[in-house]
């Protein structure tokens, strides 16, 4: 996962046809664990610019040669862009 604007994507670089890709793109939400916390997600796989600046955070983070497997043409058609859940209250869903 790389931060953008903002904005958390992440990237399958097998493309579209892998199972992870494919389940957030009919399913449109998910959930993240970090220690022991987990947050609901909504995955956004339409509309999930700006494909350089990713590249570019992808290969700061990881380096050229990883970078370069995250920003593939099949990696780009895989780009999900991960937004906070909110709950009906309007507060951004935490679950621990």
């Amino acid at each position: 996962m790389v931060l953008v604007g903002g904005e958390l994507y992440v990237r399958a670089y097998r493309g579209v046809r892998s199972s992870w890709y494919q389940a957030a793109h009919k399913h449109s939400h998910g959930q993240i664990r970090v220690g022991a916390v987990t947050r609901d997600v909504l995955l956004e796989t339409r509309d999930t610019r700006p494909a350089s600046e990713i590249d570019a955070a992808y290969r700061n983070k990881y380096g050229q040669a990883a970078g370069a497997l995250a920003a593939s043409r099949r990696a780009h058609a895989a780009t999900i862009r991960i937004d906070p859940a909110t709950s009906s209250n309007g507060a951004a869903g935490l679950v621990r």
